[in-house]
């Protein structure tokens, strides 16, 4: 499991039902083992809905290939974003696939991240996510 800091922001938002929201987001560190897929789960509170989704990737990711990222509701899943690169460094953000979008009445389950690597893999990369999120009050 992947070690998660959770940052409480103070800063609140109106949903689309006119109640105040609070704001949070979690950091999780993106750390790869040599083999083609590393999963890590992502606890989030029951209701919770995503704002947006961020990967920083400090130290490239020496797959010979690609590293990819993909972001669902099931082990290998890809619900909530679709397979994206984050092999080299630099700040990647992520669209929510359409399905998910749509679903903005909030997440029921944890995430499930994948780090998957083509070619080579290598225990070498490391980026983090940033997962923003607001729960109703």
């Amino acid at each position: 499991m992947a070690n998660i800091a959770q940052k409480m922001a103070k800063a609140s938002n109106l949903g689309s039902t006119g109640r105040a929201l609070a704001r949070s987001e979690l950091e999780i560190d993106l750390s790869v083992l040599a083999q083609a897929n590393t999963d890590i789960v992502v606890p989030m509170p029951v209701g919770a809905r995503i704002l947006s989704l961020r990967t920083v990737t400090n130290t490239a990711f020496t797959a010979a290939t690609d590293a990819q990222i993909s972001i669902g509701n099931v082990a290998g899943g890809a619900q909530y974003v679709a397979a994206t690169t984050i092999k080299a460094v630099g700040v990647k953000n992520h669209t929510l696939v359409d399905a998910a979008a749509a679903d903005y009445q909030g997440i029921p389950q944890d995430l499930f991240v994948r780090i998957a690597q083509s070619g080579s893999t290598t225990a070498i990369g490391a980026a983090k996510l940033y997962v923003a999120y607001a729960l109703p009050a």
